[in-house]
């Protein structure tokens, strides 16, 4: 298996409630991340980790595996590294390809892109980015330009790199390895950051995401013939 999908998901969402299992556009969320998984050029075997039985069932439904989560990494303090390395421990891969189930535009493509990228600059890791070209501060200090002078036009900035977590990819091997001697593996080796589509890394962390990913899926469906119209 050289190229296994996790696709983790919990259901204890408090911000947006049982926010995986919620239709969108006709379809509940996490079905996005499924069939982008599945029709993935790259992909060997697609998994679902979660704690739900209902997970479980969806999992039929859409002819991917089931992988049942420990209760207490279903919990809102486990950690990536936490689920990755249990999942690991447990399922034959060469490389581990998360797929986020809360980023519903990601398209096929998008994953063997991914993959693509990984393979050629001979990653360890892989971690996607949203790149942002505008003037940055952090803990009050500016990050991407200077404030003693004229401001920047936004084209000319370094772009900043806000980690999506839209489609990551981890040697499995050298995770595991890097884990049992550190308890932290995310960013193990040799690791990349991969800049994704801003609109398709869109994260449904609140209702407002919500909204926006469904009215988007929503126009894409609709007449792709409609002309660009301009004021006068």
């Amino acid at each position: 298996m050289k190229y296994v999908v996790e696709i983790p998901v919990r259901l204890g969402s408090k911000r947006v409630p049982k926010k995986n299992l919620r239709l969108i556009n006709g379809k509940p969320m996490v079905a996005y991340a499924i069939e982008a998984a599945k029709a993935s050029k790259f992909v060997d075997k697609v998994y679902v980790n979660s704690e739900a039985e209902v997970i479980r069932k969806l999992c039929a439904d859409y002819g991917v595996e089931f992988y049942e989560r420990k209760p207490e990494l279903a919990e809102d303090t486990a950690t990536q590294d936490e689920f990755n390395y249990d999942f690991l421990c447990n399922v034959e891969a060469e490389n581990l390809v998360l797929v986020n189930p809360v980023s519903p535009l990601v398209l096929p493509e998008d994953i063997d892109n991914v993959i693509r990228y990984y393979e050629e600059h001979k990653l360890d890791s892989l971690i996607s980015v949203k790149e942002e070209k505008l003037q940055t501060f952090f803990a009050d200090k500016p990050l991407n330009f200077r404030t003693d002078g004229p401001l920047p036009m936004t084209q000319s900035l370094v772009p900043i790199q806000l980690c999506a977590w839209t489609v990551c990819i981890w040697n499995a091997k050298k995770f595991k390895e890097h884990y049992e001697k550190h308890n932290y593996a995310v960013f193990v080796g040799n690791y990349g950051l991969y800049p994704f589509d801003p609109i398709r890394s869109i994260k449904v962390s609140s209702e407002e995401d919500f909204i926006l990913a469904e009215l988007y899926l929503k126009s894409k469906l609709s007449d792709k013939s409609k002309e660009i119209a301009y004021y006068e």
